[in-house]
């Protein structure tokens, strides 16, 4: 039995991510998320303690009518209630559910956390242990949403970028323990330039880079770039779909303190 649930309900897939990120960043080391109520009661049914981010905005009804159902599922919970936009008959209803706190997604996250820790308690009970940092450069974004989820349950903060030029720029800024980095996004060459400018790059030259690609699907290619160091300048590359055991595997093998 889970007894400590911290869950993400949101039908906006990138205020979601920015949720689960925020949250992950303070310590927390396992977040659920879900795009709306169905999958979000079914990862609800065994929590006996539980603080659930429900925005307004769902993928199948309103954030109102699930604090209800949840409510239902777990009597216990501790509801925030975001909105994109505040109205204010909107918050008097969800104020008059007795909602623990009620949250606009373009306030400062540090606000988020703040309310998170008031519901739960801190994500830290000793002394503050690094992260690993992973930084994901890829243009699909429903990629992003699963791999940030199952990276910040496994104790790694995620980064996202979505070109070859904001993942270059990201990666100077974030300084990454690692780079997740996918090859065919604007251009079919995306990849490949981003390794090696990277590896021109001072700042960045010596970050382990995993590649992950469909390209041998997509291009009838015969073997995977991994096989020309020349061509594809990475520490390691799987294939997508991508086993996540494996990658992990992959991420524990390039940072071995991330294990």
């Amino acid at each position: 039995m889970s007894t400590a649930l911290l869950l993400v309900v949101c039908g906006n897939a990138r205020r979601r991510e920015d949720f689960v990120a925020a949250l992950a960043g303070a310590g927390w080391p396992a977040i659920q998320s879900a795009p709306g109520l169905s999958e979000a009661a079914s990862q609800m049914r065994n929590a006996s303690n539980a603080c659930v981010i429900i925005d307004a905005e769902l993928a199948d009804i309103p954030g109102l009518k699930a604090v209800q159902v949840l409510r239902n599922l777990c009597p216990h919970v501790k509801v925030i209630f975001t909105t994109p936009e505040n109205t204010r008959d909107l918050e008097a209803e969800a104020r008059a559910l007795d909602v623990f706190y009620y949250y606009i997604s373009s306030a400062d996250k540090a606000e988020l956390v703040a309310a998170v820790e008031d519901a739960i308690g801190s994500p830290r009970s000793g002394p503050t242990k690094h992260r690993p940092k992973v930084l994901i450069v890829d243009d699909d974004k429903g990629f992003h949403q699963v791999i940030r989820a199952i990276l910040a349950a496994s104790g790694y903060t995620a980064v996202s970028a979505y070109t070859e030029r904001e993942g270059l720029e990201a990666a100077r800024r974030e300084k990454p323990d690692a780079i997740l980095l996918d090859i065919i996004m604007d251009s079919t060459t995306d990849g490949f330039e981003f390794c090696h400018e990277a590896r021109r790059d001072p700042q960045i030259k010596h970050t382990p880079i995993l590649g992950l690609s469909a390209i041998e699907e997509r291009m009838a290619l015969r073997c995977p770039p991994d096989r020309d160091a020349g061509l594809f300048p990475v520490d390691g590359y799987l294939k997508k779909p991508v086993a996540m055991e494996k990658l992990l595997a992959e991420l524990r093998r390039l940072i071995p303190s991330g294990g």
